[in-house]
């Protein structure tokens, strides 16, 4: 089994939907998991705000679908052309 190259890489910033609200973050980490039938996926974590809690941050994961290179990308992929 092999184990293929993400699309993203720690320290790089991405756009995602956070609350319906589009927001640039900063990959802190990666999780890579593949399931029996040998499907890689992979998981981003960034550091989010906490809802009242006692952290002001938090860390969320999101898969490679939820991320975007752009915030354009995010756009066309939302709204469409």
């Amino acid at each position: 089994m092999e184990i293929k190259p993400t699309k993203y890489q720690p320290g790089q910033k991405v756009w995602t939907l956070i609350g319906m609200k589009a927001e640039e973050k900063t990959i802190k980490g990666i999780n890579i998991s593949v399931d029996s039938d040998g499907v890689q996926k992979n998981y981003y974590y960034m550091l989010v705000p906490k809802e009242k809690e006692c952290s002001s941050e938090a860390f969320a994961s999101y898969s490679e679908k939820e991320l975007f290179s752009s915030k354009e990308e995010m756009r066309i992929s939302v709204f469409g052309d």
